[in-house]
């Protein structure tokens, strides 16, 4: 999977949809869950390909521009810039693993154009073209640059991908960084790319155990905030942050491998994206109360080699 961090928040959402149903059915909710992580992980795929379908539109002008009677030599070299990196094809290889994506960048071909004219206008980019043969360092730095640019310099681009792919908000921060990583560690003909979901898979237990135990023990996690907080009225506090205390909650009792802080940290980084400006304070009150009573009466116990950090 991409992070625990998207995993949190895919759960909260779903945890969300099945108290606003009323429904009091889980199984459809957890369905939508692992639909949800999924799509994140063939998006962040996807992405894995977008060189290659760079490449592929400026082969097909490269193509028309060979047919000319005057053919421009200047631009069939300027066309051919990402042809000259193996490493494009090795993302689009990995890109393959999903077999059953339903991705595909020809859909965002009246996009593409736009995309290369601003990315061919950057010193990267030009800087790039000087190389007939650059080696495997040059194009890890070209396409580092060439995904930074479109993800943190060019709003047209993060525009068009949540048309597309709305979930794309959500998963921008986590899945980003994860192609970072990805370019990062990747070695010539070896590109490492995290595991799809499994019934097995830790992310994907992680993510159900969370749903199933805050919609199992919802009014039991309600009785251990009511005892830590004054004239409590579950009414007045806002649903996501209940759900949020719930969750934190959950992992407290139920993830031994976790530690404290870092379920803490988590849920108070997840606030600041999804609730209210003053949510963060007091759910960071809130959580310190709890973890001090549940600490004192023994029902937070931790332990595991090498306990996780996120």
């Amino acid at each position: 999977m991409i992070s625990r961090r998207l995993v949190r928040v895919k759960t909260l959402q779903s945890l969300y949809a099945w108290q606003q149903s009323g429904s009091g059915a889980l199984a459809p909710e957890i369905d939508q869950l692992k639909e949800r992580l999924n799509q994140s992980h063939q998006f962040y795929l996807h992405l894995l390909a977008l060189p290659y379908a760079l490449q592929e539109h400026l082969s097909e002008k490269q193509a028309r521009e060979k047919t000319k009677f005057y053919p421009d030599s200047a631009k069939i070299r300027a066309y051919g810039i990402l042809n000259r990196s193996g490493l494009v094809q090795d993302l689009y290889n990995a890109s393959l693993s999903s077999k059953s994506s339903p991705f595909d960048w020809s859909e965002l071909e009246k996009n593409i154009e736009e995309w290369i004219k601003e990315l061919s206008a950057q010193p990267f980019w030009q800087d790039y073209s000087i190389f007939d043969e650059p080696n495997f360092e040059q194009q890890q730095y070209f396409l580092e640059n060439l995904f930074t640019h479109l993800f943190e310099a060019y709003e047209p681009f993060h525009d068009a991908l949540v048309e597309y792919y709305p979930l794309w908000t959500d998963d921008d921060p986590y899945v980003s960084r994860e192609i970072g990583k990805t370019l990062a560690s990747a070695k010539p003909g070896k590109i490492h790319t995290p595991a799809a979901l499994s019934a097995g898979h830790e992310d994907w237990i992680f993510a159900q155990n969370l749903l199933k135990y805050c919609t199992q023990e919802g009014e039991e996690y309600e009785q251990l905030v009511s005892g830590v907080t004054t004239n409590w009225d579950p009414g007045r506090i806002a649903i996501l942050d209940l759900l949020i205390i719930k969750l934190t909650l959950a992992e407290f009792l139920h993830c031994p491998e976790i530690p404290v802080k870092v379920t803490i940290n988590e849920y108070l980084e997840i606030t600041k994206n999804y609730s209210t400006p003053n949510s963060s304070r007091f759910i960071n009150g809130v959580l310190d109360r709890l973890r001090i009573q549940l600490e004192a009466d023994s029902k937070i116990v931790k332990s595991g080699r090498g306990l996780k950090q996120n």
